[in-house]
């Protein structure tokens, strides 16, 4: 009698392993079927209007990776981290909330919601410096990976299609001259009353691709296969337009 429980427990140990295996390779399977589109290019090129133009036309999800480096920066400056302070870094991102709300990023530091409080040139200023961390980077890698749900994802960043979403069938990388980014900000601030001037602005955006672009970690570069739009003399819905119709052929669908 206990040689037959012994045999019919080892039957169904088999059968309940294998049934875990399947299990891991269909979640596997639909997470490598999810769809991702991936907009990469540096600072002040558009990527955020694009991006939550074609999340809300696809109804997808959205991932302003930017995001995530500016929440530590906030955080960083908030409990006043040294930013060589590589450790305080990192247990920061730890301790920060990511998630997803209605489709968009939803970020949470100690019980208080402050995706509202890190969109200004102060904390921008730092996000670019926390960014050039390589372990910082790295800390937050899986986070950005874990917004890969369906129905589909958006992501806009500096190496969403090169490190973080290679696997992405449609790769999207905007590009403009620093002169004419420089511009575009220093619209953007003047209509929100901001005090700022031009040539600080392209002083700024310099320091910026200089960090972007030289990192040892992630730099900035062409995502192989990507679908690059020069928009220097492309108005908004010229770029919109142009990135319609590369969707619609990677997808085969109208938006």
């Amino acid at each position: 009698m206990v040689i037959f429980w012994l045999r019919i427990a080892r039957i169904s140990t088999h059968h309940f392993q294998h049934l875990l295996k399947l299990l891991i390779i269909s979640v596997w399977i639909l997470i490598k079927m999810t769809n991702v589109i991936t907009i990469d290019g540096p600072s002040g090129v558009g990527k955020g209007t694009i991006s939550e133009y074609l999340s809300d036309q696809l109804k997808w999800n959205y991932l302003n990776s930017g995001a995530l480096y500016r929440a530590i920066a906030w955080v960083a400056r908030n409990d006043s981290i040294n930013l060589d302070d590589i450790i305080g870094l990192e247990c920061a991102s730890k301790n920060i909330e990511f998630s997803l709300k209605s489709k968009k990023l939803k970020i949470v530091y100690k019980n208080k919601e402050i995706g509202s409080l890190i969109y200004n040139e102060e904390v921008a200023k730092i996000a670019s410096k926390v960014s050039s961390k390589p372990k910082v980077r790295q800390s937050i890698i899986n986070i950005q990976r874990s917004f890969k749900k369906e129905p589909g994802l958006v992501a806009e960043g500096r190496d969403m299609g090169s490190v973080i979403f290679p696997e992405s069938q449609l790769k999207i990388f905007l590009t403009a001259s620093i002169e004419t980014r420089a511009q575009r900000r220093f619209k953007q601030l003047k209509d929100r009353e901001f005090n700022v001037s031009l040539p600080a602005l392209i002083e700024d955006l310099d320091a910026r691709d200089r960090r972007d672009k030289e990192r040892k970690s992630s730099p900035l570069v062409i995502p192989e296969g990507a679908f690059v739009i020069e928009t220097d003399d492309l108005t908004v819905v010229e770029v919109k337009k142009a990135v319609n119709e590369k969707v619609n052929e990677t997808y085969g669908t109208d938006i």
